[in-house]
């Protein structure tokens, strides 16, 4: 087994060498099952990261949030801790902690009023393990989350196992490409 430097190098890796068509339809077959799922369905508020270049893109998502009148969270790294922000189509954004984009402004969401949280990583298993980047912000974040937590995984972050240590939290569902 790995150690989780090395797999998230291996996992990286393995996304970028998704070739665009592989990872268009893999990603249109998530976002289906997303929104077929009762906790997408009777969420109002969603919380979910704006992407890195080779991961399954959340514009989509955020956009079908929107359509369907949902309140848009999305990360803020403010003091080592991740809260949530609002954001609107009119939002504009800023290169932020770990050279994520950020957004500028936006009202702070309470942990207590995010009905959904789809949470990034670079591997899951169908447990609901989760191999992140490292930070541990989702991990203390799902600690005391009350909500409910889903992962989209692409063909390549799906193992059948992962390293873990006691502070790893996991993610309730995984969606998977079938």
């Amino acid at each position: 087994m790995f150690d989780k430097t090395q797999l998230r190098q291996q996992q990286k890796a393995a996304l970028k060498n998704l070739t665009p068509s592989q990872r268009q339809a893999e990603s249109q077959l998530l976002y289906q099952q997303l929104f077929e799922q009762p906790a997408w369905q009777k969420a109002q508020t969603v919380a979910i990261t704006l992407n890195l270049p080779f991961e399954l893109a959340t514009q989509p998502i955020i956009e079908a949030a929107w359509q369907a009148g949902k309140t848009v969270g999305v990360p803020l790294i403010e003091a080592g801790q991740l809260g949530f922000v609002t954001i609107t189509p009119e939002t504009e954004y800023q290169a932020g902690a770990l050279n994520i984009a950020e957004p500028v402004g936006g009202q702070p969401l309470a942990q207590a009023d995010i009905d959904l949280t789809l949470v990034p990583g670079l591997a899951f298993t169908s447990r609901g393990e989760r191999l992140g980047f490292g930070g541990g912000f989702y991990d203390r974040f799902l600690a005391d989350y009350d909500g409910d937590s889903l992962a989209l995984a692409l063909s390549v972050q799906l193992l059948d196992q992962l390293p873990t240590e006691t502070h790893d939290q996991l993610v309730h569902q995984i969606l998977q490409v079938q």
